[in-house]
């Protein structure tokens, strides 16, 4: 049901202290403009008609942002709000006893329910006028109101206030309420500020005082529907305090949940949705996780952040078109951790084919051990963390996995940034090996001017260093030595040589460092020690890459030297084995394990025949591979040749994982 007032909204401002060409109403908070933000708002009072009073010079633009669907009126001169609001008043509909004055910006947060409330107010008191105030820490550039023994007996603009009317912290915040044919009879007899020549709105409240009018203020307790934008870093501190409300999806992902959780920290309001919510990322988030994707979760957001996943798998997904509908800013997680997660935070960000999660993880404990106190997300639980992913801190330290996939790490500005290799993945982004190169070129220009770089000692990468900014330090990676990890794998030596060399950049420690590093327990998913099945010991790792997956069992068979080994092997993507077949079925024939079942592929973002393609992969493997089905299918030949094997690894990035828990039924 509509409500029984008109509104008029002033947009006509140039916004000279914006330092901008951009009309001040246009300017964005959180992704969208203060004008559109404050129509919303508007919508949902339900107000029977609407006047947006613009200038000559602003109409179109405003226009082009909010279409043809409201009224507007022409204000033609920049004569004050006063004369904005009589340009208004002119549209408005015969018949109307109520009118709302509303400026176009600082109304941009109220609660649809308060502005109801202002007028319900207004009706109920029989006031004239009514207009909000709001009690301020810094009340510079604001109208201020005068009390004598409490009572209202004026308001102020600051440009007419005297030293001791500038001390006072009650403001007008601009919203008001007038009965519309006293607004009109008096408002002609509005009169030049002398030290401004306009016409204030605010001098109404005079007029209504020395007629003994009746004319109430409304305070406005809730600071935070509430905040004047008069200059860029006024719009910055804006951006800071709204835009808190953003819905993620795709959050089952290790990075999406990361950013979720680290977001909800931040002060964010968090809700999610997946099509599987439950994941070994989103336990402990302890946030409204939907399953499946609805339009509906849009409501009352700030933002939609996505998996980029979510777009490969659907490119018509109706949630995401429903954001673009209503305007709705939209982000990959990614570009929303780098835009608004790590803004004003001293960057760490790791790169590279593999490695990357351990190492990310092990600079996260170096500085964590140094009493830095830094947020964290990496793309896989920190077994010492418990059963998760992230770790947001109080610092300005903010350490990142960067992955190469999609682009994705070209959403960050690192101060540091580690890039531990280079190779060609991820086929269906990447066509060529030239085109891997190409993107790493792009991400090192996005290191911070003055930043550093770090990279391994190898041609390839000393190639790619030659690209850099002539103010970036390029550092190569140190080797410290004999390490006593307590991690499986000598090929983990480079990952903790990469986080020893930033605790040097950094100045830390080093023999502190070199301990976090050896006491590091390592990571969920790599090389983890699940548990034993009778006499059978199982682990679980993520590696889908021909070479990860050879150093990765050969290092566990090496453990178990004299003993038998069998792998579980989840083809990760269509486009993966098929674009590397020969390697992988190289690296599989010639593995040390002992023996090797290949379940059916985890399509991920793809689609495809995933029993064909693991079908096929077997057979090219020859006698030591067997091909098993689907992970409850390979469960249960395992159960009836546990005695057979004394370790298993299960491998992939799929649900391999679910291997353990399958055997222990």
């Amino acid at each position: 049901m509509e409500n029984d007032f008109a509104a008029i909204v002033l947009a006509a401002g140039i916004g000279k202290r914006m330092k901008s060409s951009l009309p001040k109403v246009l300017h964005q908070i959180a992704g969208r403009p203060m004008l559109v933000r404050t129509l919303e708002v508007l919508n949902q009072a339900r107000p029977r008609q609407v006047i947006i009073v613009a200038s000559p010079q602003n109409i179109d633009l405003i226009k082009k942002q909010i279409g043809n669907k409201y009224g507007f009126a022409i204000q033609k001169s920049p004569l004050g709000t006063a004369d904005a609001a009589s340009a208004g008043l002119k549209k408005i509909n015969p018949g109307t006893k109520t009118v709302a004055v509303i400026y176009g910006d600082d109304t941009a947060f109220y609660k649809p329910e308060t502005i109801v409330k202002v007028f319900t107010f207004h009706q109920g008191t029989k006031s004239k006028m009514t207009f909000v105030t709001v009690k301020v820490k810094n009340p510079r550039g604001l109208g201020r109101i005068i009390r004598e023994n409490g009572k209202l007996a004026g308001i102020i603009e600051e440009k007419d206030a005297t030293d001791v009317q500038k001390k006072i912290r009650e403001v007008n915040d601009g919203l008001y309420f007038f009965e519309k044919n006293w607004l009109r009879e008096n408002i002609s007899q509005l009169r030049p500020s002398p030290v401004t020549k306009e016409l204030y709105l605010t001098d109404l409240i005079t007029i209504a005082l020395k007629n003994q009018v009746p004319a109430q203020s409304y305070e406005l307790k809730d600071l935070h529907q509430w905040h004047s934008v008069n200059t860029p870093k006024e719009l910055e501190a804006a951006n800071r305090k709204v835009g808190k409300r953003i819905h993620i999806m795709g959050i089952a992902g290790a990075g999406a949940a990361a950013t979720a959780g680290i977001a909800h920290a931040y002060g964010y309001q968090v809700t999610g949705c997946d099509l599987t919510p439950a994941s070994l990322y989103t336990k402990n988030l302890n946030l409204k996780i939907e399953k499946g994707h609805n339009p509906k979760h849009l409501k009352n957001m700030d933002m939609l952040v996505i998996s980029p996943a979510v777009l490969k798998f659907n490119q018509r997904n109706k949630e995401v078109l429903a954001a673009r509908k209503i305007k709705t800013p939209t982000f990959t997680w990614q570009r929303f951790q780098g835009r608004f997660l790590q803004k004003d935070k001293f960057v760490i960000a790791i790169a590279g084919c593999y490695g990357k999660s351990t190492t990310t993880a092990m600079i996260s404990q170096i500085l964590t051990d140094a009493g830095l106190d830094p947020t964290c997300e990496i793309g896989a639980n920190v077994i010492a963390w418990g059963e998760t992913n992230y770790r947001a801190g109080k610092s300005s330290y903010y350490v990142c996995e960067a992955d190469e996939y999609n682009n994705n790490f070209l959403n960050y500005d690192p101060d540091v940034a580690i890039i531990l290799n280079v190779g060609w993945d991820h086929p269906d982004f990447f066509k060529s090996k030239e085109a891997v190169f190409t993107s790493y070129e792009k991400f090192i220009g996005k290191v911070k001017r003055g930043g550093t770089l770090v990279i391994p000692d190898v041609a390839r990468l000393n190639k790619l260093a030659s690209y850099v900014h002539p103010s970036v330090k390029v550092v190569k990676i140190t080797d410290f030595g004999k390490l006593n990890l307590s991690i499986i794998g000598n090929f983990r030596r480079q990952n903790a040589n990469a986080g020893l060399t930033v605790a040097e950049i950094l100045g830390l420690d080093l023999a502190k460092a070199r301990k976090s590093i050896e006491n590091f327990t390592g990571l969920s998913r790599r090389l983890e020690y699940k548990g034993q099945i009778g006499k059978t010991k199982v682990y679980d790792d993520y590696a889908v890459q021909p070479y990860t997956v050879k150093v990765t069992t050969d290092v566990l068979k090496n453990r178990f030297k004299n003993k038998k080994v069998i792998l579980v092997f989840e083809p990760h993507t269509f486009s993966r084995i098929e674009t590397f077949f020969g390697d992988f079925v190289s690296t599989l024939k010639n593995t040390k394990v002992d023996r090797v079942l290949i379940t059916n592929v985890y399509p991920a973002r793809e689609r495809g025949d995933k029993t064909q393609l693991a079908l096929k992969l077997a057979k090219k493997i020859g006698d030591k591979a067997k091909y098993t089905g689907s992970l409850e299918e390979t469960a249960s030949y395992l159960k009836d040749h546990l005695i057979d094997f004394d370790a298993i690894l299960s491998m992939g990035a799929g649900d391999s994982y679910k291997l353990y828990d399958l055997l222990k039924q």
